[in-house]
């Protein structure tokens, strides 16, 4: 019984946490140092339970190398270089008072838009592509390769969901209440002006708000 109950555990973790391919890149480390080379980026899976409770980023030096995990605790930002004008960042964020996510940075300021898409179905998570299994690159930014939006003010530690891969509420009464010290923004949204497919022109006129 108990080889079936472990047996049953590494299954769902291996399911759990499907992996983009390996791309070249850069992972800083908290402790100051930066390995280049390959890596490999966690996509988690929202209807499966994580046994090992923390995304790992995958680093090799080369297609021969060792492959090493790394988590939360150690990794600062994962950074992929496309070009010298495409350039993406990953980092780590706080989303529940025991909980961080690995998160694309799409728009920073005053407040920062984070983004990442995540697995919904009972099947093993994609290995590549947004949410509708469409192309997704490491460097450009399309709305419709994520499924889940997070914000997160310069004063605060824990960033707030916007549009989350389960709706529980929906983007405009959430962009209402999270933007409220921006009345011109507030009133765009209350008109419908911006969307949530417009989400990250709604943190970038925030991010102009006097």
């Amino acid at each position: 019984m108990k080889i079936k109950i472990t047996l049953i555990s590494l299954f769902l973790t291996a399911i759990s946490y499907g992996q983009y391919d390996w791309t070249k890149g850069e992972l800083v480390l908290k402790s100051g140092d930066t390995l280049k080379g390959q890596i490999k980026l966690p996509m988690i899976s929202k209807n499966l339970i994580a046994f090992n409770g923390k995304e790992k980023v995958k680093y090799r030096k080369n297609r021969k190398s060792k492959k090493t995990k790394y988590d939360e605790t150690q990794v600062k930002k994962v950074i992929f270089r496309n070009s010298d004008t495409e350039v993406a960042y990953f980092e780590f964020i706080q989303t529940s008072e025991k909980k961080k996510g690995l998160f694309k940075i799409i728009s920073s300021g005053k407040a920062t838009l984070y983004a990442r898409s995540v697995s919904i179905t009972n099947s093993t998570p994609m290995y590549m592509g947004g949410p509708n299994g469409g192309t997704w690159n490491h460097w450009n930014y399309s709305f419709s390769d994520f499924n889940e939006f997070y914000v997160l003010k310069e004063d605060e530690k824990l960033a707030s969901p916007l549009i989350t891969a389960r709706i529980s509420r929906s983007f405009k009464k959430r962009a209402i209440e999270y933007f409220s010290d921006c009345p011109n923004l507030v009133s765009k949204l209350e008109k419908k002006i911006y969307v949530k497919d417009d989400i990250k022109d709604v943190v970038d006129e925030y991010n102009e708000c006097e």
